[in-house]
């Protein structure tokens, strides 16, 4: 891990803070204070956006990236960061890992809202404990649902969500 997170750093040293894809914008990073979700939120970034990585570091912010965007620094989780060209990074898009029910409410008795092709680019929102999963919000193609969370990925993310 220790070494897949130092080339992951080494890949960001330069980057362009800012552009955001032309596509309307999906599942933002939220940027903290510090390198942990208890840390509050300082900034939100969104996805296709160009971040800088300052660092990544071992131990207790193993999965913590120190990042610069624009004029904030801060720390987002190292699972919503993707490669993008030479020396670029990106807060990567979710997407769909195969055909997925979107539902109307968070487990499998609510009816189906909407059904999501294999990596579909999804909004996803916050995700609340079910029967042997986690459902996350999701807006897709304007349908506003819950689907399992084992079911989403950040599209190029070197590590999981």
């Amino acid at each position: 891990m220790k070494s897949a997170l130092l080339r992951f750093a080494a890949l960001s040293t330069a980057v362009t803070a800012g552009a955001a894809l032309a596509a309307p914008v999906t599942s933002p990073a939220n940027v903290r204070s510090g390198p942990s979700a208890k840390w509050p939120v300082i900034a939100v970034i969104p996805a296709g956006a160009d971040v800088r990585v300052l660092n990544c570091g071992g131990g207790w912010k193993r999965d913590w990236c120190r990042v610069a965007y624009g004029q904030t620094k801060g720390y987002v989780a190292a699972g919503v960061l993707a490669p993008s060209g030479a020396n670029n990074v990106v807060v990567a898009p979710v997407v769909t890992t195969e055909l997925a029910n979107i539902y109307k409410g968070p487990g499998v008795n609510y009816p189906v809202v909407a059904v999501a092709p294999g990596g579909a680019t999804v909004n996803k929102g916050g995700c609340v404990p079910g029967w042997q999963t986690h459902w996350c919000q999701v807006n897709y193609n304007g349908k506003v649902g819950y689907m399992m969370e084992n079911l989403l990925e950040r599209e190029g993310s070197l590590f999981p969500m």
